[in-house]
């Protein structure tokens, strides 16, 4: 008979430890088996972060797992493997907890210390062997201290090396009176996993005997210490991306977190055990963003070596890029670096001051994302989050995961909203499925009558955060422009999804408000001769990127305006995070690619060489590096490249998936060779180009079965 009957349902279980100065807990069960077992999973729900070890080894190489949910909502469950780890006889599984977004210690501006949720982290999980369940989470657990005695996600860590191998304070699991609220559901995204390592490229000592380290690359994740040296000897590492003019570190977090009475931010703390032949750590329930570490020791102790380690989703690479040009080649590699260290489990601003899900950053570099990797499942993950944080009235929170007093309001608006549209329209597109439209339908409508109410009397709208991040040199592009032509999309999108839904009266609804919006925008904005509004940068590609927003007739007097503007700028960067994306994709489209190459590759500023020739090696969020030098809202300049300089042309929605491939390359002045690579549903397509004597070369391949149309030349 099934011995699964004995087992009432797992129970939440926790350390106690919501308070921030408790340790991490371990929470272990002891247990019997008969005889080894061949198939054995231990699933757990996880509210906070994990590791799991089975008989003193640790199962699988995820860290800061599980990835992010929004936790008043959902939680998410890990099922781990633990067969290979088992034996006949005696048994120990352990969970090791950390307090990630679940709990709180930080006081910051997003009410994210403030959050509802907050509690102990916790676990709710079941043991099934050959199809017997052997245990459950419930009151027979003991819990322990680990030596991680503090952990705070936008804070950091302290670990204690001399409580390895005892077992303090240890008492009875706690079996938890609240439990998260909302559902439990696999965790659908890519998982987290350390990368690529960074050996210091300079070491320089300061006046208070600290060293700066210079790891030469901005990036998501942690120092790798191995030090030596006595019990109880220290060693303290303060994280940033920048530093002061005497070469100590910037310490740029500003008054967004306020100051924690245990710990720093962005800082790691190691106790030595004094064990012989040395010790090696790195923190476990903590990242940074950073290029610089400023180390201080306290005691008996050595470094032996010190390394940076690049943490990010661990995306299969779905594309790349080659070219002759290497100031391009430095762009790309510059973006790929910030996309992924935009990238530890949801898509983020930044890795260091916030570490939040901006959704107006998401939807600008989403298609760089799947241009180059294949991040399906972690968007997929993200719209989870975003339709579990939509407010009931319909409005989307611009962070995402959100607080329950932070999200909405000024940040919000239409540009950053976008996400919520964007995620379904770019997965059917690269491939062919609406699976995720058809989850966030209804979400889709309860949002446009959501933003039906911020209308002016004109039909337009005027709510929330525009071109941002524009040098000061730029026109401000008119937030009622920008905000207008997303609902404008929105709607003939919506129409879009309600005909492929079978909904033919809403669609014929909000293809008619479609056509209302562009007739107030040109009304409002069209002054005839090609301008719109003030003939900025952004206000002029903004009817030529929406596709038929654009008064009837008129693209190419508007694109002729679009293009003499820029080449009156000296094609320099006269735009926020909106033109970034716009300007170069409108003026492509109407055969001014080598003008959108020159926004790219020019060296003046505004512009993106000048960082790169500056010390940069990610893209930053201004053009002059005032603010954080590690964001992706800049970063469609790499999806432009295989959509025009390479020309693969992106897939519609009429034929998604690459089911049919249009190749049109772009041919730039000035360069020698491009090629690209991507995996497509149905295997590789790739193309290159070459330029031999006054003529080019030309070659691609495609995958059987797939219809192809060229249009070089």
């Amino acid at each position: 008979m099934d011995n699964s009957t004995r087992f009432a349902p797992p129970s939440w279980i926790s350390g106690d430890t919501k308070d921030a100065a408790k340790a991490a807990p371990f929470l272990e069960r002891r247990f019997e088996l008969a005889a080894k077992p061949k198939e054995v999973f231990f699933e757990v729900a996880v509210a906070g972060w994990h590791e799991v070890y089975v008989n003193g080894e640790r199962i699988g190489d995820a860290v800061l797992s599980p990835t992010f949910s929004q936790p008043d909502m959902r939680v998410h469950s890990i099922r781990h493997d633990i067969a290979a780890a088992l034996r006949e006889g005696a048994n120990e599984i352990a969970v090791l907890l950390g307090n990630g977004v679940f709990n709180n210690a930080t006081d910051d501006i997003w009410g994210f210390g403030k959050a509802i949720w907050n509690a102990a982290p916790m676990i709710r999980g079941s043991l099934v062997a050959d199809g017997r369940t052997v245990l459950v989470t419930d009151g027979s657990w003991t819990a322990y201290d680990s030596p991680i005695v503090f952990n705070a996600f936008r804070l950091g860590e302290t670990y204690d090396a001399r409580i390895e191998g005892t077992r303090p304070n240890e008492r009875p699991a706690n079996v938890e009176k609240y439990s998260p609220q909302g559902v439990v559901s696999p965790d659908m995204a890519v998982p987290c996993r350390p990368a690529e390592a960074f050996e210091p490229v300079s070491a320089n000592t300061m006046a208070d005997g600290s060293t700066v380290y210079d790891f030469g690359a901005n990036i998501a994740g942690w120092c790798e210490f191995e030090v030596e040296g006595e019990a109880g000897a220290r060693i303290t590492a303060e994280y940033d991306e920048k530093l002061n003019e005497d070469g100590t570190l910037k310490r740029s977090v500003g008054a967004l977190i306020k100051p924690h009475p245990l710990h720093a931010f962005q800082s790691d703390v190691y106790i030595l055990a004094g064990r012989e032949g040395g010790e090696k750590w790195h923190a476990r329930f903590a990242y940074y963003g950073f290029r610089y570490a400023q180390v201080w020791t306290e005691g008996k102790v050595r470094i032996r070596a010190i390394r940076s380690r690049f943490v990010h989703s661990d995306f299969v690479r779905a594309g790349t890029l080659e070219t002759s040009d290497p100031d391009f080649s430095r762009l790309q590699n510059a973006t790929m670096r910030s996309y992924l260290s935009n990238f530890v489990g949801i898509p983020t601003d930044c890795p260091h001051r916030e570490k939040n899900g901006w959704t107006g950053d998401a939807q600008l570099a989403m298609e760089t994302g799947l241009w180059n990797f294949d991040a399906r499942r972690s968007y997929e993950n993200f719209l989870e989050i975003l339709l579990d944080a939509q407010a009931p009235n319909g409005a989307v929170p611009c962070i995402a995961p959100r607080s329950s007093i932070a999200g909405f309001g000024w940040g919000s608006g239409p540009a950053w909203d976008a996400i919520l549209f964007e995620i379904p329209w770019q997965l059917l597109r690269f491939y062919g499925d609406d699976a995720p439209a058809r989850r966030a339908w209804p979400a889709m409508k309860r949002y446009l009558e959501f933003i039906g109410t911020k209308e002016d009397a004109d039909g337009l709208v005027d709510y929330g955060l525009g071109d941002w991040c524009a040098p000061k040199s730029a026109p401000v592009a008119s937030t009622r422009l920008t905000d207008s032509a997303y609902c404008y999309s929105f709607n003939r999108r919506a129409a879009f999804w309600a005909r492929r839904f079978g909904e033919e009266p809403e669609a014929v609804r909000f293809g008619a408000k479609a056509e209302a919006i562009k007739a107030a925008f040109n009304k409002a904005f069209y002054k005839g001769d090609g301008i719109y509004a003030d003939g900025g940068p952004t206000v002029l590609a903004a009817p030529l990127y929406f596709k038929g927003l654009c008064a009837d007739g008129e693209e190419k007097a508007v694109a002729e305006a679009l293009v003499r503007r820029v080449r009156a700028d000296g094609h320099t960067c006269q735009f926020g995070i909106f033109g970034s994306k716009w300007v170069a994709r409108a003026l492509a489209d109407h055969g001014y690619a080598d003008d959108a190459w020159l926004l790219f590759t020019q060296k003046g500023q505004p512009g993106f060489i000048w960082p790169l020739d500056h010390g940069a090696e990610s893209l930053w969020e201004d053009f002059f590096g005032d603010n954080s030098r590690n964001h992706i809202m800049f970063g469609d300049l790499s999806a432009w490249a295989y959509e025009y300089a390479a020309g693969i042309v992106a897939p519609t929605v009429e034929n998604p998936g690459f089911r049919r491939i249009i190749l049109r390359p772009h041919y730039l002045k000035g360069v020698a060779s491009f090629a690209a690579r991507h995996t497509t549903p149905f295997g590789d397509v790739s193309v290159s180009w070459r330029r031999e004597g006054d003529g080019v070369k030309f070659e691609y391949s495609v995958p059987n079965g797939v219809e192809v149309e060229v249009c070089a030349g």
